[in-house]
């Protein structure tokens, strides 16, 4: 029976690294997705990374039947605190984050 209380696997986001796309990485990001989504109740089968350094697309999965590309990068909102004017302010920045689209091309919309 679905647990219509648990979020959408589109709403979860993991937050790895930074502002910097080196920092986690987008392995760790996919692997950190896939066990914040498991954690959300959702059935998850036939993933896989890849690396693609000329697109946010690194991986697939299937969610309880359906497919769902995983992206890596900038994605949520963080604040960088700067010091260079001599005084500290917080400014806006986009981190970087993975999260998951389903695959459209699987799907008839007929």
């Amino acid at each position: 029976m679905a647990n219509e209380n648990r979020l959408d696997p589109v709403e979860i986001l993991a937050r790895v690294g930074g502002t910097l796309p080196g920092i986690g990485g987008s392995e760790r990001a996919f692997q950190v997705l896939l066990d914040k989504i498991r954690k959300a109740g959702w059935e998850t089968a036939e993933s896989s990374y890849r690396d693609n350094p000329d697109s946010t697309e690194c991986g697939s999965v299937l969610i309880e039947g359906i497919k769902y590309v995983v992206h890596y990068g900038p994605r949520v909102r963080r604040d960088l605190i700067d010091d260079s004017a001599g005084e500290l302010s917080q400014r806006p920045i986009l981190g970087y984050a993975a999260w998951v689209e389903p695959s459209l091309s699987d799907y008839s919309l007929e």
